[in-house]
């Protein structure tokens, strides 16, 4: 183990998008950085899908540059974090023997949804076993093949130390009252533990020496919240991704209509709501409209909440928290003939500020006085100003937000390092524009009840 001096953590979080890789020194200062992209998730209408192997060769390759570019330091640990639930089922030797679908964008699963939840699925919209059982419906072959069933980040972790892993937020996605899982579930442990030591494989996949402690992670999105700072009863925390997450941690508590409750790498419990609304709504506009994005969010943030006359409801892949309603579609109501393209994107940007003070409007008790935020968004600044008007707080925006950091930090913190994350800056709530959302979020919330019926049939 090198000195406390030497110390540096690698964190690797596999998204939606591409894998991200982050080298941290001992006091949580970023040395390297890389990123790789996937291919597209959604292969096509219905089917989200990735490719274990796509994983794999995303961290092989991140994990490398990262380093190199960090001047090839000792690496003290290694966190991995991933999206999730995606499942897939894997051999006695952990290799994969499917694809792994994602969570409720991969909507094949909706009978057996239905099966498990007979009030229309929307209660395992997001869970694992549905998926599972799918597969091995249309693949039998499969469940006497199958070793174990795991999800992304266990698989991630597994291959790097050659056992089983799955995490103790990510098991409650796997089990269901009453149902048997499809294939063997390893022990669950806590997020923030050691789940082993690099095998010989999983040292040559990194490019790291034989032997170096690697956490059992979680989900990306939880990671981060708690890399952001989000990890005692009080804080409160924005993911700004391709989804969003919205969550404040609480000592115990219950679960709020159209919000969840979850373990999380931190004290106490975390309350809020994970909505597929996020960033996956803003690429859609910057590919649909015309320009070059950075032009559509320069023309964005000159103009006001609302302007145009148009309210967008940004629900274009069904929607988790706080609807439920895998059938939810996106709608603009008030589209006219002078509706320019920069009004159109203004439109989704302010769905997305609306989305999030959707969340924040049923938490039980006074509303947080201040966000700590992370993820890809922050570098969207109409997106990072809509958000802190639509809410009316403050946004503290935490060093290298778009970065692998979280799952680092999380290392550091199992190896005696903890680190406490430097706010970068503030974004302040601007008040004419934070009263022009009072009367948008009105009509919004109105919104999905109304049109429900329509967008099902």
């Amino acid at each position: 183990m090198p000195l406390a001096g030497e110390l540096h953590a690698l964190g690797i979080d596999v998204g939606i998008s591409g894998v991200r890789a982050a080298v941290t020194r001992a006091d949580g200062t970023l040395a390297g950085t890389a990123r790789r992209a996937h291919e597209r998730a959604i292969r096509s209408p219905g089917v989200a899908e990735h490719d274990p192997q796509d994983w794999l060769d995303g961290m092989r390759e991140t994990a490398r540059r990262a380093r190199d570019g960090a001047g090839s330091p000792p690496i003290g640990a290694v966190g991995i974090a991933a999206l999730g639930p995606a499942p897939l089922l894997v051999d006695a030797g952990g290799a994969a023997l499917t694809r792994a679908p994602l969570f409720s964008l991969d909507g094949r699963a909706h009978p057996q949804r239905a099966r498990l939840d007979p009030d229309g699925g929307a209660r395992v919209a997001d869970h694992a076993l549905p998926h599972l059982q799918r597969i091995v419906e249309e693949q039998p072959e499969l469940r006497a093949r199958a070793a174990w069933a795991l999800d992304a980040t266990g698989f991630l972790v597994s291959r790097c130390i050659g056992e089983p892993v799955m995490d103790t937020v990510t098991r409650a996605d796997h089990v269901w009252p009453g149902a048997e899982p499809v294939a063997p579930l390893p022990v669950p442990l806590a997020p923030g533990v050691v789940a082993g030591r690099l095998d010989a494989p999983g040292a040559e996949l990194l490019g790291l020496d034989v032997g170096v402690p690697v956490l059992a992670g979680t989900y990306d999105s939880f990671v981060d919240l708690a890399g952001a700072g989000v990890a005692a009863p009080g804080d409160a925390g924005l993911v700004l991704g391709s989804t969003m997450i919205v969550g404040v941690a609480r000592t115990t508590a219950e679960p709020v209509a159209g919000l969840g409750v979850s373990d999380y790498p931190g004290d106490g419990v975390l309350l809020g709501g994970w909505t597929l609304s996020g960033g996956m709504v803003l690429e859609w506009g910057e590919r649909t409209l015309a320009g070059e994005p950075e032009e559509l969010r320069r023309a964005a943030a000159a103009l006001a909440p609302g302007c145009g006359g148009i309210l967008v409801l940004p629900y274009f892949a069904g929607e988790r928290t706080p609807v439920w309603d895998l059938a939810a579609r996106g709608a603009v109501i008030g589209l006219n003939l002078d509706v320019s393209a920069a009004e159109l994107y203004r439109g989704l940007v302010d769905a997305l500020a609306l989305a999030v003070r959707d969340h924040v409007a049923r938490l039980p008790g006074p509303p947080p006085a201040r966000w700590r935020v992370t993820g890809g968004g922050v570098r969207n600044e109409p997106w990072l100003q809509a958000t802190a008007d639509a809410v009316g707080a403050p946004l503290d925006i935490v060093a290298d937000a778009g970065e692998a950091v979280g799952p680092a930090l999380l290392a550091l913190a199992a190896i005696g390092a903890p680190v406490a994350r430097a706010i970068e800056r503030s974004v302040l709530p601007d008040s004419s524009d934070a009263r022009r959302f009072d009367v948008l979020y009105d009509a919004y919330r109105g919104l999905h009840p109304l049109l429900a019926g329509a967008a099902a049939r």
